[in-house]
């Protein structure tokens, strides 16, 4: 191969004669140092009418976290390493609409934003907006500009080769690590004026802005990770991980300072995540040498892949098995033990984990078997985040102490994931070396496939089990922790219906396949649990997720059989 005569702009090669910076870079270093001052001081004038200040003095604290990625990005610019700059801006920004979604709650209503080190309130009146809020407003907006204006000036294509075997696979780990620990309480409050609550059961705008930023964590990290272009991977995790940083330390130093507030584990668990992506950005970009020919990320090897993702999955099947086992709950005596039918979904959920698991770990049946985990592994938090919520009730309601069936039942959820996250990835790998020019839309597969998402939708929206007085957990009604296992179900199914027509016969027909694994689970509750109610009587979801099940199935069966040539 020639040698490139010249290394394009944006090259992460150190400059002989430490040329200036890209005008881009330029633009976007002085957008992110403006956005970082607007975030560390834009509140100080206040956020809210009438005024309420922070809990203590935190804008010195606040100030320095929002400065760490311009001011690391511009001691590499003077080192000449402008991708690693460049990326740094970018990792910063993914972040950013998650944040703007959390700070939404400050129009919405200040009490529920859980943030003393933004404010803190003494009474329930009405408030509005005030300038501090659009300053701080204004300086995400300013580091989100910063990281498109830094994307599209960088020249991450131009990046050697690397051998970073393994150091994706990490990243995602600490990405979902993440995820988890900003989806946690910040920490428990014993201040009747400032509610605390878990993302999953706090309000809308801390939700969705809690899922962006768990979703931005791992996906956004991994997406970094996997550039063509070492520098540019490195500074990419240096951002996230900086970003990460001034997330999780507020909330720390706010339990430590306040007597009224205690600590919780998810921002330690975000801090660890954001050390981990940091200590891994190290690795991710080193070069496999000066004169490499290489110009590809390497990523795991397929086989490797694979078997992560099975040994994952096994280690997921083992802890739900384990949870259905032993005990989730201490009631007081007299006291009925409210978790027990529920955890019994953690039956067949931990089956199906087990054997999609067992299967990837079978060389001649693992890629064929491949499409199925990223749809099945939905099947845990469907099963958990009932027991899970039975659970809560009990703790909350009768002060029941949590036993290990529970704590077994949460952790299987982090392997799951990441299962599910390796067999996604093993999927692009194997994609690499298919010729995908001639796909096309099969509508032998199409119109069942669709009438499969309708009746899918069903079966999740609309209850399984009825019965007297009692108000199932829904999409639509009685919203709640048990909910979310049914959404993340929903879009499991409607996901694998829709793209099940696009893809090949064998992977459509394992797409379709987990479709029906996580139908069945939502079937099989009403035998498992219906022994909980007096006069239970079979919904009208159970009915959709039947009728669901045969469609799925007729319709795996035509897609295997569909010639691999039309495809």
């Amino acid at each position: 191969m020639t040698a490139r005569p010249h290394l394009p702009t944006g090259s992460s090669a150190p400059a002989t004669g430490r040329k200036p910076a890209p005008m881009r870079l330029r633009a976007a270093l002085v957008l992110a140092f403006l956005g970082a001052l607007l975030v560390g001081l834009g509140p100080l004038p206040g956020l809210i009418e009438p005024s309420a200040p922070a809990a203590y003095p935190a804008w010195p604290l606040l100030l320095l976290l929002a400065l760490v990625p311009p001011v690391l990005a511009t001691a590499l610019i003077r080192r000449g390493l402008r991708s690693t700059a460049s990326a740094v801006l970018v990792g910063a920004a993914v972040l950013v609409p998650g944040r703007i979604g959390m700070d939404l709650q400050f129009v919405v209503d200040p009490a529920g934003a859980a943030r003393p080190e933004l404010l803190e309130l003494d009474s329930l009146a009405a408030f509005t907006p005030a300038p501090g809020f659009w300053l701080l407003l204004a300086g995400h907006l300013a580091v989100l500009l910063a990281g498109v204006v830094a994307m599209r000036g960088s020249g991450r294509e131009t990046g050697a080769g690397t051998q970073r075997q393994g150091v994706l696979a990490a990243v995602l780990c600490a990405g979902v690590l993440a995820a988890v620990g900003v989806l946690m309480a910040p920490f428990r409050s014993d201040n009747p004026f400032l509610v605390v609550q878990p993302a999953l059961d706090g309000p809308l705008p801390v939700l969705v802005g809690s899922a962006l930023v768990a979703v931005a964590a791992s996906g956004g990290a991994g997406l970094l990770a996997g550039s063509t272009d070492p520098e540019f991977a490195r500074g990419g995790l240096f951002g996230v991980a900086a970003a990460l940083v001034a997330v999780a330390v507020p909330p720390l130093v706010s339990a430590l300072v306040l007597e009224d507030l205690r600590f919780e584990w998810g921002p330690v668990l975000v801090l660890v995540a954001a050390l981990s992506l940091a200590a891994l950005g190290i690795p991710a970009g080193r070069a496999e040498a000066p004169d490499s020919e290489v110009d590809d990320l390497r990523l795991p090897a397929l086989t490797r892949l694979l078997t992560l993702a099975g040994m994952f999955a096994l280690l997921a099947g083992a802890l739900a098995v384990l949870a259905a086992i032993v005990p989730h709950v201490s009631m007081p005596f007299g006291l009925r033990d409210p978790s027990q039918y529920p955890a019994r979904m953690l039956w067949p959920a931990g089956a199906v984990l087990l054997l999609a698991g067992a299967g990837l770990l079978v060389p001649s049946a693992a890629l064929r078997l491949r499409p199925v985990l990223p749809v099945v592994w939905v099947v845990l938090p469907l099963a958990a985040a009932g027991s899970l919520d039975a659970v809560f009730t009990a703790v909350q309601a009768a002060g029941a102490e949590v036993r290990i069936g529970a704590w077994a039942a949460g952790l299987a959820l982090l392997p799951a994931a990441v299962a599910a996250v390796l067999a996604t990835i093993a999927g692009a790998v194997e994609r690499d070396d298919v010729d995908l020019t001639e796909m096309a839309m099969r509508r032998s597969v199409l119109v069942p496939s669709l009438l499969a998402l309708l009746l899918g939708a069903g079966a999740f929206s609309f209850p399984v089990l009825t019965a007297p007085s009692y108000t199932a957990p829904g999409v639509f009604t009685a919203f709640g922790t048990t909910s979310w296992g049914l959404v993340l179900a929903m879009a499991a199914v409607v996901g694998a219906t829709v793209l099940a027509p696009m893809c090949r016969p064998q992977r459509a027909a394992a797409l379709l396949c987990g479709s029906a694994l996580v139908v069945l689970v939502r079937v099989v509750q009403y035998p498992l649990t219906s022994g909980r109610l007096p006069e239970s009587a079979p919904g009208i979801g159970l009915w959709f997720g039947v009728a669901c099940l045969v469609v799925l199935a007729v319709t795996a069966i035509a897609a295997s059989r569909t010639p691999e040539a039309t495809s």
